[in-house]
């Protein structure tokens, strides 16, 4: 969002409540460019996780981060899950996901050698990157352009008087902001920005998944993500295996709600049924060793008894006129991030009449 609203004549900043960018759900995922199978038709989720998709690997060039495509498969055991690929299958061509193929499970088991399935998915346009790198290259290139970054201030009350918002902060240095338009992107905490500045009245459901991180000797198991067919009414995609940009494999997310939304902890019953589940998927697996652990929180919209997903809500809050939310955004918001912010900025020019800079 930073680095779109820098190429136009405004002023800008980033207000951070932590020491860098990516510290929570930006770069607590698994770094996957999604091709848009998941999202349902008609949605933002679909339509800017399609875009996001087409221009990734230029976008990543131009700001020199790790980007490879790898293709990936959704994989199907038994009767239901075969029906389940074929509905993602549809569903992907209904947000116009590009060259998706149903293919049998002896042509899965040449792309990924050992895995063994009924059917499966293939979706050749998925990438992996490096979501770090990319928040950090975004954050640069917004700053080289103009825009500032104040970290460690954690906001902590919002007002508005005679059309300008009073944006008070936890820093003494940087204390009170003054400004006609928010955009409330907080992650997690955007449903209790949006009620700081008596805006529309959100809840965000923290829901937690955790991840295994294995060595780097990964020649010739796992080319590409693999992922199980879909259950439903889980808040995540299933326990897949994905190979970073780095040369590792991570086995994760699970998907647990929870109270708390700084809750990164991993537990080991977790842990452990992550590694059945991803041997159980490719028993090649079983040769690398676990190194580490972490976990990330999806900022659902969608309760616990619910499950499953929401649109992500991108638009102008409909009580404060000025305040720009951007609620809900889980996976894909890493494929769907420029799209998204694109389509902010439209909304933000629409009030402001921004004005393009002659250089950017």
């Amino acid at each position: 969002m930073a680095r779109e609203l820098s190429r136009y004549k405004v002023r800008t900043v980033v207000l951070e409540k932590d020491s860098d960018v990516a510290g929570e759900t930006s770069g607590r995922n698994s770094a996957v460019v999604h091709s848009g199978i998941y999202s349902k038709p008609g949605t933002k989720m679909a339509k800017f996780c399609v875009e996001g998709n087409r221009s990734f690997e230029k976008l990543c060039a131009d700001l020199h981060v790790p980007y490879r495509k790898t293709g990936k498969l959704i994989v199907a055991s038994d009767r239901e899950d075969e029906e389940g690929v074929i509905e993602l299958y549809e569903q992907g061509m209904s947000n116009g996901c590009e060259n998706l193929r149903i293919i049998g499970g002896e042509e899965a088991g040449r792309l990924v050698n050992g895995l063994e399935c009924t059917l499966a998915l293939f979706s050749p346009e998925t990438a992996i990157t490096n979501p770090f790198l990319y928040c950090v290259a975004l954050a640069e290139n917004a700053h080289e352009n103009g825009v500032d970054f104040v970290f460690d201030c954690k906001v902590n009350s919002i007002e508005k008087n005679e059309g300008w918002f009073l944006v008070k902060t936890g820093r003494e240095d940087f204390e009170v902001y003054r400004s006609k338009i928010i955009v409330n992107c907080a992650g997690l905490r955007a449903d209790e920005i949006s009620s700081m500045a008596a805006g529309t009245n959100y809840r965000i459901y923290p829901c937690r998944g955790e991840y295994y991180i294995l060595d780097e000797d990964i020649t010739g198991i796992l080319p590409m993500p693999v992922y199980p067919a879909p259950r439903k009414g889980i808040g995540g995609l299933g326990v897949h295996v994905t190979p970073t940009a780095e040369g590792n494999v991570i086995i994760g997310p699970s998907a647990v709600y929870i109270d708390s939304k700084d809750d990164y902890s991993v537990t080991e019953n977790v842990l452990d049924n992550l590694l059945a589940e991803a041997f159980e998927l490719i028993p090649e697996l079983k040769s690398l060793k676990p190194i580490g652990n972490y976990s990330g929180i999806r900022p659902k919209m969608t309760a616990p008894d619910e499950g499953g997903y929401d649109d992500f809500i991108i638009e102008e809050d409909e009580l404060v006129p000025g305040l720009f939310n951007m609620i809900g955004i889980e996976s894909p918001g890493l494929t769907a991030s420029v799209p998204a912010a694109k389509f902010m900025a439209g909304l933000i020019g629409s009030k402001l009449r921004l004005q393009v800079k002659d250089i950017w």
